[in-house]
């Protein structure tokens, strides 16, 4: 009996630890299959196609549930976690043919809304920053905290966009803290992600392995970021790889004039990494003087309306630009513009730069504002038909109070529309390539230029008081 209880006692011993080793081991399965990084984009460019990405640290099978009901949509792609990236599995799904309006989604537990393109007529508002740029946790707690009181204001936005540098080093790390820092509101609404040189340049492949997006069918452009639109409402938006050639390669070029040209949207709005008007830190570095004398007259034959920048961690605003001068008067609202109106809505961060004393003249004349506010800023636009208003807050994350710093009122009575005479250009790198070369020789020269007769003069004169 005894030899018998023993043996019992130690049957039980041997099914409990068992027992408890198998809910350990099923509890460290469901970890590794528990989505993170999730975030939803704009993968089309009907503003009707949505990218859903995340990822898992063990492969699995991708479950999607949109407005309650497992989605079974004509595209899906990596759904059962086959492709690795860093150590951690990629899922990406493609939902096409939205019908408007607002939907949720479900990806393993992690909730969220996003807001398909409602089409033309319908009034919005969207959300825009500058660079995040962090390195550590209380960086991104710190630039979550301006986006936080983003959403506050505009709780019914859209989309929300940042102007490119989302991490400093863009490593694993970096991303991870990130996303946790912004996970509450990228379950608001659908992210505009622009690629910054932090995050492509010699950072291959890891911006489009952050997002879905609807990349361009050129492998070399997209090492390096995506360049990508879409519509939503009344606007046309068009987000560039400032990243993918210096000065710009010319498939991007005339990717961008086939794409507003054949855009009917009243707006047309272009967001960028790289500022062709600035007068910070960067204002004179040997990659922005060439990246502006291609972008200027680029923004000027697709008829842009605005185009907003990061890089250069200021505040900035410009008169109505053509043809790289001034086209209007200093003011806070335009009726029909003759020209691109360009601004940097400052950092969303922490890191700042300094206001530079010595510019290119003509980005001297185009300022209507600029300055260091001290502060990290966010922007709302809302588009109500033929009214683009544009209002710039300041944040003190440490106070919790916002002021309002600069607004904008563009109206509208004229339209382009869709340019229907327009023959497409070529978008791939074999056929461009000669003009890529000539475009690299020629920018050079110009850019050598700006130095030795424009940006030099403007210093020796700024040096002696002349």
């Amino acid at each position: 009996m005894r030899k018998l209880f023993t043996s019992r006692r130690l049957l039980a011993v041997v099914l409990s630890a068992a027992l408890l080793l198998g809910c350990f081991g099923l509890a460290t399965h469901a970890a590794d299959t528990d989505p993170f990084r999730v975030v939803v984009t704009y993968a089309g460019e009907n503003g009707k196609t949505i990218g859903l990405h995340w990822y898992t640290k063990a492969q699995c099978e991708a479950i999607v549930k949109i407005d309650g009901l497992p989605y079974s949509g004509s595209t899906n792609i990596y759904t059962d976690g086959n492709y690795k990236f860093q150590g951690n599995y990629v899922h990406k799904v493609i939902l096409t043919d939205m019908t408007p309006g607002p939907h949720t989604y479900d990806i393993g537990g992690v909730t969220g809304t996003f807001h398909v393109n409602p089409g033309r007529g319908v009034n919005f508002d969207f959300i825009v920053t500058g660079d995040v740029q962090a390195s550590d946790k209380a960086g991104f707690d710190y630039s979550a905290k301006t986006h936080e009181e983003a959403w506050r204001l505009f709780p019914n936005a859209a989309f929300s966009a940042i102007l490119g540098d989302l991490t400093n080093d863009s490593n694993n790390a970096q991303w991870d803290m990130f996303f946790e820092a912004f996970t509450p509101f990228n379950k608001k609404g659908a992210m505009v992600p622009v690629a910054g040189n932090h995050d492509g340049t010699f950072k291959w492949n890891w911006f489009r392995n952050m997002f879905t997006l609807n990349e361009p069918n050129n492998t070399l452009s997209n090492l390096t970021g995506i360049y990508y639109s879409f519509d939503y409402g009344d606007a046309h938006i068009a987000v560039m790889n400032t990243n993918d050639m210096y000065p710009m390669s010319v498939a991007q070029q005339n990717w961008l004039i086939n794409d507003m040209k054949a855009s009917d949207a009243k707006w047309k709005i272009v967001l960028t990494h790289r500022p062709p008007y600035t007068m910070g830190s960067h204002a004179n570095s040997p990659d922005l003087i060439p990246m502006r004398r291609t972008l200027v007259p680029l923004f000027d034959r697709a008829g842009v309306d605005l185009v907003m920048s990061g890089h250069d961690h200021i505040y900035a605003r410009t008169l109505p630009m053509r043809g790289d001068k001034p086209a209007g008067e200093p003011a806070n609202a335009y009726t029909n513009p003759a020209g691109t109106l360009y601004l940097l809505p400052g950092a969303a961060g922490s890191k700042r730069y300094d206001i530079a004393g010595t510019v290119l003249p003509a980005m001297k004349n185009a300022m209507v504002k600029c300055e260091q506010p001290g502060k990290p800023i966010f922007t709302g636009i809302s588009i109500r038909g033929g009214t683009l208003t544009y209002t710039a807050y300041t944040y003190d994350p440490a106070t919790g109070i916002t002021a309002e710093y600069d607004s904008l009122t563009i109206t509208k009575t004229v339209f382009a529309g869709a340019d229907t005479t327009h023959k497409p250009l070529p978008t791939d790198f074999l056929s461009t390539l000669p003009q890529n070369l000539w475009g690299f020789v020629s920018v050079l020269i110009g850019t050598i230029m700006d130095y030795l007769f424009r940006l030099l003069p403007a210093l020796f004169g700024s040096l002696f008081g002349l």
